[in-house]
């Protein structure tokens, strides 16, 4: 690769890290993960974060509580790794179990097999938006 061919490809990559690196950390107490996702689900953003030892990326799509009162978050992880099966998939998650929840610029569109009524999620507290 010759110089300007480098330099072209040190720039793109800055733009791509740029465009879809993460624009809001948390060290996530429940309460800040909430607020999060909250704002990760009305802006249809892609969120990131380490649950069960893996790093994921997932597509927020709706929270509500799951067992026990405790807040889950169902969302299709788009990549990252998992102990039960490898991605893309439905998955949800306990907010009490994220670490090191990143709010990414990237915008999703909502799955069409998105099925409310369908979730461990009793009752939907808020839902993906349809618009940005």
């Amino acid at each position: 690769m010759n110089r300007r061919g480098f330099l072209w490809a040190v720039g793109a990559t800055g733009l791509l890290l740029w465009m879809q690196g993460p624009a809001v950390v948390a060290a996530v107490p429940t309460k800040t993960a909430e607020k999060l996702l909250r704002q990760a689900l009305q802006e249809r953003r892609i969120v990131q974060f380490r649950y069960h030892g893996y790093s994921r990326r997932v597509e927020p799509h709706a929270l509500g509580p799951v067992t026990e009162s405790r807040l889950a978050l169902l969302g299709w992880q788009v990549s990252g790794g998992s102990a039960s099966e490898l991605p893309p998939g439905w998955r949800t998650f306990r907010l009490v179990e994220i670490e090191s929840l990143k709010l990414l610029r990237q915008i999703f569109t909502p799955r069409l097999d998105y099925h409310p009524e369908t979730t461990k999620l009793k009752p939907i507290e808020v839902e993906v938006s349809a618009k940005p």
